[in-house]
């Protein structure tokens, strides 16, 4: 059964339009009509694509919507004519450590992250990246140690001041030694000492000087500390 329209005439009192009786049995037939659908075709939608819908179901003539509840740091407050959805920052606190002590950051404090010796920061801002240059640790390191051996790549050692070496032999050393000995330059002796052959000595004892001379051991001190005895051998041809 459709919904039956009153008619109500062009103007009012035109003879054209419903009399009383007709119109109140339309106005009793509507109600009626009304009153006897099954089920009842009211309902409600969600609108739009996105989001969570707030309506969930029609029981009867009960149209049953979802409440709002407020989750972590969110909170809500009603008015009559809305509900104020408020969001505390999305970061309460942080705890930082470091390797000497730490700290706990609220929400709007700022953490910097700063140089020292030899170190600068700075920020990458394209990349979000903080960048730390340095010279490196032995710059900033005041005493050194070696763990291990140090290579050095094919790479030199320079502006060196003392090497204070507990051992350099000739098994470890490798290569030659360019520099000064207590200040001098001992290559500049090295002429006396080349192409230089002495032989071998050969003994000749004919008397008992001669003899007594080859069984005594004659010390004539160091280079640093030369005996007092003079010796004149003659020259050498």
């Amino acid at each position: 059964m459709a919904v039956s329209l009153i008619n109500i005439g062009t103007i009012a009192n035109d003879g054209t339009g419903d009399d009383l009786r007709e119109a109140f049995i339309k106005v009793n037939s509507n109600f009626e009509e009304l009153d006897l659908r099954q089920p009842e075709q009211t309902t409600a939608s969600n609108l739009g694509e996105a989001g969570e819908g707030l309506f969930s179901q029609k029981v009867g003539y009960d149209l049953q919507f979802k409440k709002i509840v407020a989750g972590d740091n969110i909170t809500l407050t009603s008015s009559a004519n809305g509900i104020t959805v408020t969001a505390l920052g999305g970061l309460q606190s942080i705890n930082v450590i470091a390797d000497a002590g730490g700290i706990i950051l609220s929400d709007g404090d700022t953490l910097r992250i700063q140089g020292g010796n030899y170190v600068t920061t700075r920020v990458d801002t394209q990349n979000n990246k903080v960048l730390i240059d340095g010279q490196g640790p032995l710059v900033t390191e005041p005493n050194p140690t070696l763990s291990a051996e140090l290579q050095g790549a094919g790479n030199n050692l320079v502006n060196i001041g003392t090497i204070d070496a507990g051992n350099i032999t000739s098994t470890n050393f490798l290569g030659p030694l360019d520099g000064l000995v207590y200040g001098k330059d001992i290559r500049l002796i090295s002429k006396y000492f080349d192409d230089i052959d002495f032989g071998g000595f050969t003994e000749n004892i004919t008397n008992w000087i001669d003899y007594l001379i080859s069984q005594t051991d004659i010390d004539l001190g160091t280079f640093v500390a030369p005996g007092d005895e003079t010796f004149d051998l003659g020259t050498l041809v």
